[in-house]
């Protein structure tokens, strides 16, 4: 059935149909939606530029973050992911807000739910009082477990991206991710920042399929098991950042106000301009920027 499907697709539907018919999905998908889920997510609205004329700091889970002072981001606006909580200075940080990625949608082949609480249960023993950013996909599961019920959740959606670069912002029609990158990202400018500044998100799959600032065999509930990934080759990774890239220089042509301070400046990363991250921090005490 998958050969029939990818057969179908390339061969036998015009490229203007199908756009036509996967963005015909995608609203059909939103309203059969439950008026519950509908209204937590168009509560998103609330959060529209509600941080303009201030910056912040997306925290990815990059090795380079082993060569960056992240104690210097104490007193700013972070937007930490995933499994950055095990850093050590997390807590000194504290991030204003956490996103996660879809987890019963995107990974529930490799893991149980029963796993997903668990790692879900470190997070939010971990994160102090950052507000959270889940897919409206694990809602169920969050909220039957009673996890951060006593924390502000926002919840998004995903649609299909036709690649078209006027596409608005929209937290209830995130375009289809390959990285939980994008999804900060894409919270980070409806926030309304006026600068948006990359730390660890490196994205260096040549250095290996699994490579963080922490060793994922002690420090990931959800690490996964290898054999998962045996078709994870170059092959594999080189389309896949192709389209994460793609959707990289679609974010950076909306308000062109993000940047890569990655502490490796040779990083392969050049959709967005580098900055060198000491100098965004003139004094360590004011904090004044750059």
């Amino acid at each position: 059935m998958p050969g029939l499907k990818r057969f179908f697709e390339q061969w036998l539907t015009p490229p203007g149909v199908w756009q036509m018919l996967m963005i015909a999905k995608a609203s059909l998908k939103l309203a059969l939606m439950s008026v519950d889920d509908k209204r937590l997510l168009a509560d998103n609205k609330q959060l529209k530029d509600r941080h303009t004329g201030s910056r912040c700091f997306i925290l990815g889970a990059g090795s380079s973050l082993k060569g960056q002072d992240l104690k210097k981001l104490e007193g700013e606006i972070v937007i930490s992911v995933s499994n950055t909580f095990v850093h050590p200075d997390f807590l000194r940080i504290n991030p204003r807000y956490h996103v996660v990625p879809p987890l019963i949608v995107s990974h529930g082949e490799m893991h149980t739910q029963e796993k997903f609480v668990t790692w879900l249960k470190a997070m939010e023993a971990a994160t102090g009082d950052a507000e959270m950013f889940f897919h409206i996909g694990d809602r169920e599961m969050i909220e039957r477990d009673g996890l951060f019920k006593d924390r502000i959740v926002h919840w998004v959606a995903y649609a299909w991206w036709n690649g078209d670069f006027d596409t608005p912002i929209d937290l209830m029609r995130i375009p289809n991710i390959g990285s939980v990158s994008e999804v900060a990202l894409t919270v980070a400018l409806h926030l309304g920042f006026d600068k948006i500044y990359l730390i660890g998100v490196d994205h260096d799959w040549f250095n290996g399929v699994l490579v963080y600032f922490y060793d994922h065999t002690k420090e990931h509930i959800l690490r996964p098991d290898m054999n998962d990934l045996s078709t994870v080759d170059s092959e594999f990774q080189m389309r896949r950042h192709a389209d994460i890239f793609k959707k990289y220089k679609y974010l950076y042509s909306l308000k062109m106000n993000i940047f890569n301070a990655n502490a490796k400046q040779s990083h392969y990363l050049d959709v967005f301009p580098k900055v060198e991250y000491d100098a965004l921090f003139v004094d360590t005490t004011t904090k004044r920027q750059v």
